[in-house]
């Protein structure tokens, strides 16, 4: 898999959930202001809820909004070859279970994408993961503070 393949995919796949989390927010705001979902006693919340998700989806698309931002500002930093586990590395970590994919970026943490049958976690400098894998080259072991143990396979 090559990363500028991954890199397209991941923008691919966040624009895809800016659209869905905004026709979320949009069909929540709907109902919230809809004549059906008027409170017919102090303790029907029906709407309040609705109005509150409405946000939560709003703020989830602006989430997913900027980080799409941020990848396409980053694009040049990202796309630059790797040796070692950093900002903008692909790389593959072997576990006794098989093979992981990673992409190091500065947004989008816990994103999966699928490329080439391939599942790839998009991990950021505050997971754990990063603190324990950053500046690691292809070969180079590691352990988890679960105990689980790996190497570093490969880092494009």
């Amino acid at each position: 898999m090559k990363k500028e393949q991954f890199y397209n995919r991941l923008l691919e796949t966040l624009r895809e959930e800016v659209k869905h989390a905004v026709e979320a927010s949009k069909d929540a705001a709907e109902y919230a202001t809809n004549e059906e979902s008027r409170a017919e006693s102090k303790w029907d919340t029906q709407g309040l809820e609705a109005s509150y998700l409405a946000a939560g989806q709003a703020g989830q698309a602006k989430q997913w909004a900027e980080a799409v931002e941020e990848l396409q500002s980053e694009r040049e930093d990202l796309m630059r070859p790797n040796d070692r586990v950093s900002l903008g590395a692909l790389f593959c970590c072997g576990f006794a279970a098989g093979e992981e994919y990673f992409f190091f970026a500065g947004v989008a943490g816990g994103h999966v994408v699928t490329v080439e049958t391939r599942e790839v976690t998009v991990i950021t400098p505050q997971s754990e993961l990063a603190h324990r894998l950053l500046g690691l080259r292809a070969g180079d072991t590691f352990e988890l503070r679960t105990g689980r143990a790996g190497r570093i396979l490969a880092v494009e």
